[in-house]
């Protein structure tokens, strides 16, 4: 068992009734999601040292939208 704060636990207890999820479900799902989201952070911090590393030059960002009208 996880001891929170007792503010925190009311807010949380309160976003899971919000959302119609029981407490376990709502706290489940937002550390899915958090887990998702630092592998992808660590998956996108990999590739952009990868890219620095690899000396290639980047696109200006009006460039790039001059080039392909986006």
């Amino acid at each position: 068992m996880i001891e929170l704060p007792a503010n925190v636990e009311s807010r949380l207890i309160h976003a899971a009734q919000d959302e119609g999820q029981s407490l376990a479900q709502f706290v489940d799902r937002l550390l899915e999601s958090y887990l998702e989201d630092k592998a992808d952070a660590q998956t996108a911090e990999a590739a952009y040292r990868d890219f620095i590393a690899s000396g290639e030059a980047s696109i200006p960002l009006d460039k790039l939208i001059a080039e392909h009208g986006v």
